[in-house]
């Protein structure tokens, strides 16, 4: 759980978009760029990440947290 945690808050962006998720529950790669003003591939890039990670589940185009990517963005929320 600790490297998880370390992996996602080492980088703004990681944190960004489970942050996001975490708030708007479900949202797709396009939704998600304009949300932070990142480029495209660049959350396309994380969302890879994530999903590698069993972060962010995808379901069609659009995205949501795991209950593993839950608990960490909530450990990460109380930081």
């Amino acid at each position: 759980m600790e490297d998880l945690i370390g992996f996602v808050s080492g980088n703004k962006n990681r944190q960004k978009l489970l942050a996001l998720l975490g708030s708007k529950n479900e949202l797709d790669a396009e939704k998600m760029a304009r949300n932070m003003h990142v480029a495209y591939p660049s959350v396309n890039r994380i969302i890879q990440e994530l999903l590698e990670k069993d972060l962010i589940k995808q379901d069609g185009d659009s995205y949501s947290l795991t209950e593993l990517g839950e608990t960490v963005e909530r450990r990460i929320q109380s930081i």
